[in-house]
């Protein structure tokens, strides 16, 4: 489950709990695009509430990289930054991910005990 909060717009927190589906992740990207189409600057946390949550579906991938090829240019222009809040036990593993160069924006990786944090906030 992925859960997006835009009441800080232009800082759009999303959650995500749980293993994600492809049409869960389909549905992720087209609100990408609507945040896109706007526009205008904004900054993301995206809050992974566990490791399956951090565990992309059976054939996500191709339409991932082609996505990021489409709308690469948008987010490299609109993307303040991007910062993700990953399980401790996850977080050597995150930090290593060249999130850059994947998404052109500037990148952070906390571990927890961010996650108890965001996770108590009402979001």
């Amino acid at each position: 489950m992925i859960h997006h909060e835009l009441s800080q717009w232009p800082l759009v927190i999303s959650v995500t709990a749980g293993l994600q589906t492809l049409e869960g992740m389909q549905a992720f990207t087209e609100d990408w695009n609507r945040w896109l189409d706007r526009g205008e600057p904004f900054a993301s946390l995206r809050v992974f509430a566990d490791a399956d949550a951090l565990v992309h579906p059976e054939g996500s991938a191709q339409s991932a990289r082609q996505w990021l090829q489409e709308r690469g240019a948008d987010i490299r222009r609109h993307m303040m930054g991007m910062a993700s809040v990953v399980p401790a036990d996850q977080y050597e593993k995150m930090r290593k991910m060249n999130v850059e160069k994947l998404f052109g924006v500037p990148p952070a990786s906390l571990p927890t005990p961010t996650t108890h944090w965001c996770g108590s906030a009402s979001v």
